[in-house]
């Protein structure tokens, strides 16, 4: 296995958590952005304009997390390369899903998203 090959691996083994915690970082961003600008006095159809902003974001994390996920479970089932790392990647980013859906669960529950 090349050296590039090898660090393409590592990289999806560590991806879906990656893209979990650039959501973590974007979500708290923008809650704390659009709390401080007003957003949430703000509407946007049946939501407020910060609530807006934090379920785009989640959504397209949420995603993102997805594809990556279909991508590694077609490149377990083509067979190709360390069975080992495509498996341990595939079982990260599902658990990466999980958290990610975990984390932006409060954007539809919470009353406000500012308080």
């Amino acid at each position: 296995m090349s050296e590039t090959a090898r660090s393409g691996k590592l990289l999806l083994l560590v991806a879906g958590f990656l893209l979990w915690s650039s959501a973590f970082v974007v979500l708290y961003g923008l809650q704390g952005l659009g709390c401080r600008l007003g957003w949430e006095d703000m509407d946007l159809g049946p939501v407020s304009l910060n609530r807006g902003a934090l379920l785009a974001a989640w959504v397209l994390h949420v995603g993102l997390i997805g594809v990556m996920a279909a991508i590694q479970a077609r490149r377990r089932s083509a067979d190709r390369g360390d069975a080992f790392i495509d498996r341990a990647g595939l079982a990260l980013t599902f658990c990466a899903l999980v958290a990610t859906i975990w984390t932006g669960l409060p954007i539809l529950t919470a009353g406000s998203t500012c308080s």
